[in-house]
């Protein structure tokens, strides 16, 4: 139970100064902050850069899960005529190009 209780104190204390650190850069000019918000500008460009980025690889990860499903069913199908090549049956379908 103390354990939990210095632990909360250490993050209290610590969002403290945090917030009074933020302030006092944003009041002496060195961070630049249009929205007064206490988020740098800097860090609201960088968060929006990361967001466009991340968007764009979720996209491109589920393109591949909707061919990955594609490739899965194609397999699926095809799974049945394994036995049929082990019985020696001919193929059915198509000839093969050679």
């Amino acid at each position: 139970m103390e354990t939990l209780i210095s632990v909360l104190i250490i993050l209290v204390v610590s969002s403290i100064v945090i917030n009074v650190v933020a302030i006092s850069l944003a009041k002496k000019g060195l961070t630049k902050d249009e929205n007064d918000n206490l988020i740098p500008d800097i860090l609201e460009e960088k968060f929006k850069e990361m967001k466009s980025d991340v968007s764009n690889r979720v996209d491109r990860v589920g393109e591949e899960l909707k061919d990955v499903s594609k490739a899965l069913k194609e397999v699926g199908n095809q799974i049945g005529d394994v036995p049929k090549a082990l019985s020696g049956n001919k193929r059915p379908g198509r000839r093969t190009k050679k």
